[in-house]
């Protein structure tokens, strides 16, 4: 009873302090409520009671979300809004990486993080602009939960071959398989963020937003350990205890929202006098094409043996890539539009990682638990994609649409020589020695993906316009062949998983038809189940992203008026 009479007095109260509005400006007071759709990319950190890693630590997951929000609106000046806002996101998304790896004869774990559930309780400041108060740039801050699926998977122990035994090595013990640990775990954490949204009629309004989330205080008990010594000996080790996590998550998203205050459609009370002079719009064939440059970083993985057993590991990391676009979109009176874009170019940079534990003897000169190598890289990537949709809304100055599409992404990398990090004695890089200028590993991938995505731009200053592209990837194709060189061994994977593909476009309109624009974009994609083809019992792993920054221009001919 108390609440409520304390609601009902904040509401009428808050009402009678808002400043007169005129009738021409669009009223952002009130309740609101909306759906979103975005990506995220999240890191966790994991601290190993045995001590600081040599290796890994942190596992880098991409994924998507899609949820819904609601909140209270309350303009408190002429130009300044303040609001609250409760959101709640399913989250879909998947990584994996090396952890609780303090020496070279340990062998390690594979820390696995599936983030699943978000919901945030935020308050929001946002500044008006243009003379309707059509555009709201804000910020925001608040608190958010998260929860997380994550499990550590203890590496493979399989020293005792014959190959050690004939060198004279005696195995004091037997190394323990240890077993895995997992959880559902959740955390709250403080969470800022800032965007614009645009109300393109009084009661509906488009946001484009970017969220930062922090978790700490998590922990899960740490797996059994095995330690194997080059002459031998074996110690099985209990836990350590827990290992404690930190969790950041990074998100972008388009948002949706209509909000109960104003007229229920737009009259001329609720235009600008410049807006209200102007035909009503409308709809026309409408055609964009352009070309852009992508400059972007890239991460490759796959892993070998069962997710409870790792044998081996490849990772290539900060791949850069260069590449040209061409890309076009056209949309029809009767609101279908179909768009896409090719592009090709070159990798460079970037690094090879080759992990590999409980190496046996045909590998290793002496028993290691762990050992990592480092490659230089070159290659060349190559992309297309395809969608058609319907645009649900459109006026003069918005599109808000929903698409289903393809694409298909593929690379070409090849490691550069071989230089031993860690574990010297165990002889991979020098048994035969591998140059720099001798490609000793190639991946050669290919990912087709189904899209099914939200498309969304809006005009949100004078000849600037803002657009998002948010696609999840319900079903990905994988076709990977990992070449050995040197040992001339080839591995060729298939499968399939999921994945998600993102990108924001700020356009300057230098002229009614001319634009150039800055934009970003983000990709990654992940197997649910792949496999060796020629030997289906041996189990992969893969996952790939790749983000950065383009540059484009573009024209607009066959434009309504």
């Amino acid at each position: 009873m108390h609440f409520r009479t304390l609601a009902a007095v904040f509401v009428v109260a808050t009402a009678a302090a808002a400043p007169a509005m005129a009738a021409d400006e669009i009223n952002w007071t009130g309740f609101f409520l909306g759906g979103h759709l975005g990506m995220l990319s999240s890191t966790t950190s994991f601290n190993d009671p045995n001590g600081p890693p040599i290796y890994g630590g942190s596992v880098t997951a991409g994924g998507a979300l899609a949820g819904f929000q609601a909140g209270y609106n309350q303009r408190v000046a002429p130009q300044w809004v303040l609001g609250i806002e409760g959101e709640y996101s399913f989250l879909g998304g998947s990584g994996s990486n090396t952890c609780l790896q303090p020496s070279t004869t340990v062998t390690g774990s594979n820390c696995k993080v599936q983030p699943q559930e978000l919901a945030t309780l935020a308050g929001r400041v946002g500044f008006l602009t243009q003379p309707q108060g059509r555009t709201m740039l804000f910020g925001k801050a608040g608190v958010s939960w998260l929860r997380s699926s994550v499990s550590m998977n203890p590496a493979t122990v399989s020293f005792l071959d014959p190959g050690y035994i004939a060198q004279g090595i005696t195995f004091s013990d037997d190394p323990n398989q240890p077993a895995p640990t997992s959880g559902s775990i959740g955390a709250f954490g403080p969470t800022i963020g800032a965007g614009v949204e645009y109300a393109f009629s009084p009661r509906w309004s488009m946001k484009f937003e970017y969220d930062y989330h922090h978790f700490s205080g998590m922990s899960l008990v740490t797996p059994q350990v095995t330690d194997v010594s080059e002459t031998g000996v074996v110690t099985n080790l209990g836990s350590g205890g827990s290992s404690a996590m930190t969790q950041n998550l990074h998100i972008a998203k388009v948002g949706l929202n209509y909000r109960f205050g104003g007229p229920a459609k737009d009259t001329p009370a609720s235009l600008s006098s410049a807006a209200a002079d102007e035909p009503p719009f409308v709809p026309g064939w409408e055609f964009d094409v352009g070309t852009r440059f992508w400059y972007s970083s890239g991460r490759y993985q796959n892993q070998n043996g069962s997710p409870n057993q790792l044998v081996s590991r490849l990772t290539y990391r900060d791949v850069i890539g260069q590449s040209g676009e061409l890309f076009a979109r056209a949309d029809a009176p009767f609101g279908v539009f179909v768009k896409g874009f090719v592009g090709a170019g070159g990798l460079s940079k970037g690094k090879m990682y080759d992990e590999d534990w409980g190496l046996n003897s045909e590998l290793g000169a002496v028993p290691t638990g762990f050992e990592v190598t480092e490659s230089d890289l070159n290659g060349t990537l190559h992309y297309i994609t395809g969608d058609i949709g319907y645009n649900v809304m459109r006026g003069r100055d918005h599109k808000v649409g929903v698409f289903v599409g393809y694409n298909r992404y593929e690379t070409t990398m090849n490691a550069m020589g071989c230089d031993q990090l860690v574990a010297t004695s165990s002889g991979v890089c020098s048994q035969p020695p591998i140059p720099p200028t001798t490609n000793g590993i190639s991946q050669i991938d290919a990912w087709q993906s189904v899209r099914v995505g939200v498309s969304a731009e809006a005009t949100i200053f004078d000849r600037l316009k803002i657009a998002g592209d948010f696609a999840w990837l319900p079903y990905v194709k994988y076709d990977g062949l990992d070449i050995h060189r040197v040992r001339n061994i080839f591995f060729p994977v298939q499968g399939y998983g999921k994945g998600v593909q993102a990108e924001l476009i700020l356009t300057y309109m230098a002229t009614e038809k001319f634009g150039i624009g800055i934009g970003g974009r983000y990709w990654s994609m992940w197997s649910s189940y792949a496999y060796e083809t020629s030997t289906p019992t041996n189990i992969f792993e893969v996952e790939t992203d790749r983000y950065g920054v383009f540059l484009q221009a573009s024209y607009k001919f066959m434009a309504p008026r």
